[in-house]
């Protein structure tokens, strides 16, 4: 992976946005999704309160308290392989915080958040809506922001749109990048001479960069709802809720002025009880009241399509 330190990854979509912006580039439209949801706060015996859009709450109770630990981490960079043949099931590679061990949550029944995370970069194909809020890019592109990612085999692409306005397109084909050209229309290779290479390779690392930051592999989540019957609904799957707070040390990645501040994340992860894979998550994002001005950010990203997402290439 491209990226000159910790928020590399995060800093480039930064720069990919605001040249993508400045070259006028105009996007497909995005597929609608739901607006963010809030994220529950991490408790271990209250059932998950309802939830609007797709999620269908139940009610219930977890079957056995848990112990929730605040685990420090620094948000970790994610590297992802893409170099296997057009049509195989591409590798993602990812390099998560280190120095802590997980430790599983009485009344687990389903694979921890760390373990789902790895199953849905597994996922031969999927769609994955993410929607960021309060996240301040660069001047132009800030507040409510909507990247949709569609994933088969070893190929991408990234659809975004701001404000309700389309901001750009790009693909990812056998780890060679396009996005739109500002000149002439249509889409062209990104090589790397290419001053927007790096940010929109960038831009495609950017939801292993937010998942490897909002579930650390030294947290520990607690499950919520109903255990025994798995009766919580989201985006047309039975799923586990697990929730957790973790404490980061760097707010960078979603205000620059941020960037060294501390913060909290409040998570709550919905788990595929079938198949393992993360099928929803929120996030709500806060920085320090004394040293971040009490600033916040939500994020949610919502999984649908899985298996039914059909071969990805550059319009001609």
């Amino acid at each position: 992976m491209r990226g000159p330190g910790r928020y590399g990854k995060i800093g480039g979509l930064l720069l990919a946005l605001g040249l993508l912006v400045a070259c006028g580039g105009t996007a497909a439209p995005d597929t609608p999704v739901p607006p963010a949801t809030t994220a529950a706060t991490p408790a271990a015996t209250t059932a998950p309160a309802a939830t609007t859009r797709t999620v269908a709450a139940t009610t219930g109770t977890a079957t056995a308290a848990a112990t929730r630990t605040t685990t420090v981490v620094a948000p970790a960079t994610a590297i992802r392989t893409t170099t296997a043949p057009a049509g195989s099931t591409a590798t993602r590679a990812t390099a998560v915080a280190s120095g802590a061990t997980r430790t599983a949550s009485p009344g687990t029944t389903g694979p921890a958040p760390a373990q789902a995370y790895r199953n849905l970069r597994a996922l031969p194909n999927s769609r994955q809506q993410w929607v960021f809020t309060g996240f301040t890019l660069v001047p132009g592109v800030s507040g409510e922001l909507r990247p949709t990612y569609e994933y088969n085999g070893n190929n991408q692409r990234v659809v975004v749109t701001a404000a309700g306005a389309p901001v750009t397109e790009a693909y990812s084909i056998d780890s060679r990048l396009y996005g739109r050209n500002p000149i002439g229309g249509g889409f062209i290779e990104l090589n790397a001479s290419n001053p927007l290479a790096a940010p929109v390779q960038a831009l495609f690392d950017t939801p292993d960069t937010i998942l490897t930051t909002l579930i650390p592999a030294g947290a520990t989540f607690t499950t919520t709802g109903n255990d025994r019957d798995h009766t919580a609904m989201v985006n047309g799957r039975q799923v586990t809720r697990y929730t957790t707070t973790i404490v980061l040390t760097d707010l960078g990645f979603v205000d620059p002025s941020l960037r060294g501040q501390r913060g909290t994340a409040a998570t709550a992860v919905f788990v595929d009880n079938q198949q393992g894979y993360i099928v929803a998550l929120e996030s709500a994002i806060r920085a320090d009241a004394t040293t971040g001005g009490g600033a916040s950010a939500r994020a949610r990203l919502d999984v649908t399509d899985v298996g039914q997402v059909g071969p990805i290439a550059v319009p001609r």
